[in-house]
């Protein structure tokens, strides 16, 4: 029988608009490559009435239901009390829950607050899902008609651990066909580019399904396969879509391309130094969310104005009078700037406009120029994006992590 599921998430402030719902994005996506399609998804106010409406209203079809949000320590989290009572338990105060999550407040050097007991009173018909980066433990609860109910925090990163740790390990044992789901994740190319590409191809792969997530980083290519046909297309499949999309593909599986470019690092030895203008410091930002990125990592500055690029790169006021900021000269004297004031052998360097306002007819807003520099290459791009400040500096970062990617 083919397991289906269903996603509650509860939360005013999804439904008020203040907050997106990124955690029902997310466990589709991780549902659909398990093969467990999601019949429904719900989003609803943290009051017992409606809680107890959508668990009643559940599909006869559905047996996983994985419910986020209202776990919290305060009192208008009672999502745990609700779906207890529902289910016809009560809740139990649990002494070794309560001692661990005074661990983890005494290790991040905080009191303890009463509210906390409130997160070690648990359901007497519940498994404890643990949740190793939280003081809110996941639930599991099975219901009368054999379906399992998973209650998880609406904090992404601890939904996203407890899922990864529990809820995953025990999906993949449920009975029905399992399927493969290869990961091909693509930057710099149009998703109707990469379709024009591959698309008519596909034909010769009748057995694969393809899904195309874009997003402001690029475009991701889900291929999912029955697991009985999924050894022998591998490496075809792989081949292919090397062959049509050559370098635009940037790593297999679901990793960031800053970690590539660590990875990367890591194994030629070198060290990198950024200097960023219009970016205001984002790509520093993404490449210090990789664990271990300080063994290649050195420094990153933002100078964003004129002065600060003549006083701390060493961009000559010739060039910015002559040029201006946003040129393939300014953006060379930076990448050497930076990387003689740091001395490492790798730089990077963007400078452009954000926007809404200083472009003009030879530099539109969205003008961007970018250089690279490695011990063996240096390379620089001009690109022109049109998206809006805030998404123009996220185009930006990712055009020039990019060049620095392929350059390594």
């Amino acid at each position: 029988m083919k397991s289906i599921a269903e996603i509650i998430t509860i939360g005013d402030e999804i439904l008020a608009g203040t907050t997106l719902d990124t955690n029902a994005h997310w466990l589709t996506g991780e549902l659909v490559a398990l093969n467990i399609p999601v019949l429904r998804r719900h989003t609803i106010s943290d009051t017992p009435q409606e809680i107890l409406h959508v668990l009643q209203s559940l599909s006869d079809d559905t047996c996983i239901v994985i419910l986020t949000g209202g776990l919290g320590p305060t009192r208008d989290d009672i999502t745990k009390k609700t779906v207890t009572e529902y289910f016809g338990g009560k809740l139990i105060f649990s002494e070794a829950l309560f001692q661990e999550i005074q661990e983890k407040l005494k290790h991040r050097n905080k009191t303890i607050p009463e509210s906390n007991r409130e997160q070690a009173l648990i359901p007497d018909n519940a498994r404890i899902l643990p949740n190793p980066i939280g003081t809110a433990a996941g639930l599991c609860f099975k219901d009368k008609k054999g379906r399992y109910v998973y209650l998880v925090p609406g904090v992404p990163e601890e939904m996203k651990c407890i899922f990864n740790e529990s809820i995953r390990p025990e999906l993949t044992k449920l009975p029905g066909e399992k399927i493969r789901v290869y990961i091909y994740k693509t930057t710099g190319i149009m998703e109707s580019e990469i379709v024009d590409r591959i698309d008519e191809r596909l034909t010769h792969f009748p057995m694969v399904k393809v899904g195309y997530y874009p997003s402001v980083y690029g475009v991701t290519l889900k291929m999912t396969v029955k697991e009985n046909e999924g050894k022998a297309v591998e490496t075809r499949l792989r081949d292919f879509l090397y062959d049509r999309l050559g370098d635009a593909i940037y790593t297999e599986g679901d990793r960031d391309i800053t970690e590539i470019i660590a990875e990367k690092l890591i194994t030629r030895g070198w060290t990198l130094s950024v200097a960023e203008s219009c970016t205001g410091g984002l790509i520093s930002h993404r490449l210090t969310e990789v664990p271990g990125i300080s063994q290649v990592f050195t420094e990153g500055l933002v100078t964003y104005s004129n002065e600060a690029k003549m006083r701390l790169l060493g961009v000559s006021a010739s060039t910015l009078k002559k040029h201006g900021a946003v040129s393939q000269k300014t953006v060379i004297e930076m990448a050497h700037g930076i990387r003689q004031r740091s001395g490492t052998n790798t730089s990077l360097s963007v400078s452009g406009i954000a926007g809404p306002e200083g472009g003009t007819l030879e530099k539109p807003v969205g003008t961007v120029w970018i250089c690279a520099v490695t011990p063996e290459k240096e390379e620089t791009i001009r690109i022109q994006f049109n998206k809006g400040r805030h998404l123009n500096k996220h185009f930006a970062s990712q055009a020039a992590l990019n060049l620095l990617r392929k350059l390594l």
